[in-house]
């Protein structure tokens, strides 16, 4: 008994660890953004408007790269994790929305494990799949729905990673800022109403007049106070624009959690059938 305990506490921890990336994937999954030319006037256009634009993302039809995370913790000492991730999109089926196949490369005593998510249209109101590949059970494993959890002490929650409907929120255009040469809509963002998913009074974003491409994003605690601070780092790969490094700060503990992007690929025509329970279990995508 004793070592059955052990070892579903172990598959737990893992088990754990992966469910709180969830969010991330589906956030990096449509790391895309179409170039958007506005008819109207950027004087005319509202703060509805410009923040739907900053959300108007090109992902393609299927994306690969590498991911790698690393938590700069204010004495100096770094953790690090790194992960390979296929997307796939799916616009034309009238249930699912996208499938997402991550592998774990480092550390060491993660590397083997795989993860998988899909999710459905908006329309069918259905939570995403997950499931889980662990080398201690050779077998692929169910999860129930991902918690709202910080990763191991990063600034990272999958809550922050997926996109938010902008028609939760009231947008205010606060000002126009322009900074190393560079014009930026200023826009806050608040919820109309309470939501105990939702741990943030307001978000306020720095988007790009050019592209519309968001490139700070400041996040308010409830009771009014900065909580921590995301800068975007983007690239062009063919017509889309994707992440090319993240960096987010927490404004009182100072802990830096960074996401580097490399290794980007997109529209290769990925094969359907990789993301299945097969692949978790051989790790290898043809």
């Amino acid at each position: 008994m004793a070592i059955l305990f052990t070892l579903r506490k172990g598959i737990v921890s893992v088990a754990i660890k992966v469910r709180l990336f969830i969010g991330m994937w589906l956030f990096i999954s449509i790391l895309g953004l179409s170039m958007i030319i506005p008819s109207a006037g950027y004087s005319e256009l509202t703060a509805d408007q410009i923040v739907e634009k900053s959300e108007d993302v090109y992902p393609g039809m299927d994306q690969q790269s590498k991911l790698t995370f690393t938590i700069r913790e204010p004495d100096g000492g770094e953790r690090k994790v790194v992960l390979r991730r296929y997307w796939k999109n799916y616009p034309t089926d009238p249930n699912v929305d996208s499938k997402v196949l991550v592998f774990h490369e480092y550390p060491p005593d993660t590397t083997g494990t795989s993860f998988m998510v899909w999710t459905y249209k908006t329309s069918k109101h259905k939570p995403e799949d997950l499931w889980i590949y662990l080398p201690i059970l050779r077998k692929v494993q169910k999860l129930p729905e991902h918690p709202d959890e910080i990763f191991s002490g990063s600034n990272l929650k999958p809550a922050d990673m997926i996109p938010r409907d902008i028609s939760l929120d009231k947008h205010n255009l606060l000002r126009e800022e322009t900074i190393e040469n560079q014009q930026y809509y200023v826009i806050e963002s608040t919820p109309k109403e309470s939501n105990r998913n939702y741990n943030y009074s307001k978000v306020v974003k720095w988007i790009n007049k050019d592209n519309f491409l968001k490139e700070r994003l400041d996040y308010y605690s409830t009771d009014g106070t900065l909580q921590k601070t995301q800068l975007i780092t983007w690239k062009q790969v063919k017509t889309a624009y994707v992440w090319e490094k993240v960096v987010i700060t927490n404004a009182k503990t100072g802990v830096q959690t960074m996401l580097s992007i490399s290794d980007v690929e997109i529209d290769t025509g990925l094969n359907d059938k990789i993301f299945s329970e097969r692949t978790m279990n051989t790790g290898k995508v043809k």
